[in-house]
């Protein structure tokens, strides 16, 4: 007999805050998790056509044909008989760019109507939401990789006039994320914190105590541009090669001894934006209903 979830936990991102290596982790460990009473959708599931939350709840701006199962039908179907419903999909509160790579600002405009939308769709059952943040000029060095990666072959000046990292307001999006009424408690961490605070994630997560049972994954999933990398992507888009250049770029110039990381801003553009982050982060904790997860404290430290 299928019955509805008791809880559900929403993980939507953001985009390039090691969103990949959390559903990859909970991806190699669904059996354990399956068999713990907890269900899990991650983008391997909620990417295939028709499968994607907009089409399987009926939202306003879903592009599927309408949907044979009701809201609390689906939820049902895809619940089985566990207790515990977690899915996470970043792309379901919008694009983080366009397509000539402007980063999209403010941060995920349809996020609280989406939000509002499915959740209300969801109701009575209990919705926490988890969300990583990054610090602003990070993010944009990470996007301008995936840019290169999608095919928007500028040149990092370029790139820096299309995007300021001064409008990446990590504060202004939670908190608009914590106008919709019928989210619970929204979870919050710095994506710089993501390896140290994991278990605490996955405890809240999965409303499970025992996370330590959960096997890791130690590797990157995306590993970004070298130096060398973008250059050759760049020179190669100019000579009007095609095909994945910077894919290619990244197998020939990868990250290490003999090729420095690609840095988007100097040093002085990053302290002035880790300053700005600092001060987001304060914001964000003062929000009612809204729990940051730090890392343990060092004992030795005390």
């Amino acid at each position: 007999m299928h019955t509805l979830p008791q809880t559900i936990s929403f993980h939507i991102g953001a985009h390039k805050t090691a969103s990949s290596h959390l559903q990859n982790v909970l991806y190699k460990n669904r059996g354990l998790l399956a068999d713990e009473g907890i269900r899990l959708f991650g983008p391997r599931y909620l990417r295939m056509r028709g499968r994607n939350l907009a089409a399987m709840f009926d939202t306003s701006w879903s592009e599927s044909p309408t949907p044979r199962r009701t809201p609390k039908q689906q939820l049902q179907f895809l619940t089985k008989t566990r207790k515990h419903l977690l899915l996470s999909e970043e792309n379901f509160v919008g694009n983080l760019a366009d397509s000539r790579g402007r980063v999209v600002r403010p941060l995920y405009p349809a996020a609280a109507q989406r939000l509002t939308e499915v959740v209300e769709k969801w109701s009575p059952i209990p919705v926490d939401l988890f969300l990583a943040v990054r610090d602003p000029a990070a993010y944009l060095a990470s996007a301008y990789s995936q840019a290169m990666f999608g095919g928007v072959h500028v040149r990092p000046r370029q790139y820096r006039l299309r995007n300021d990292w001064r409008e990446i307001d990590w504060a202004e999006y939670v908190e608009r994320l914590r106008s919709v009424t019928r989210v619970g408690q929204i979870y919050i961490w710095r994506q710089e914190d993501y390896e140290q605070v994991l278990p605490q994630v996955l405890c809240r997560m999965l409303r499970w105590d025992d996370s330590s049972r959960i096997e890791p994954i130690h590797n990157r999933v995306h590993q970004g541009l070298s130096v060398t990398a973008v250059q050759k992507t760049i020179e190669a888009a100019s000579e009007g090669q095609v095909g994945n250049l910077a894919r290619d770029a990244r197998r020939a110039y990868p990250v290490g001894d003999h090729h420095k990381q690609f840095q988007l801003y100097n040093a002085s553009i990053l302290r002035r934006a880790a300053e700005v982050y600092a001060t987001q982060m304060a914001r964000i904790e003062q929000l009612d209903g809204v729990t940051v997860l730090h890392p343990p404290a060092d004992p030795l430290k005390g």
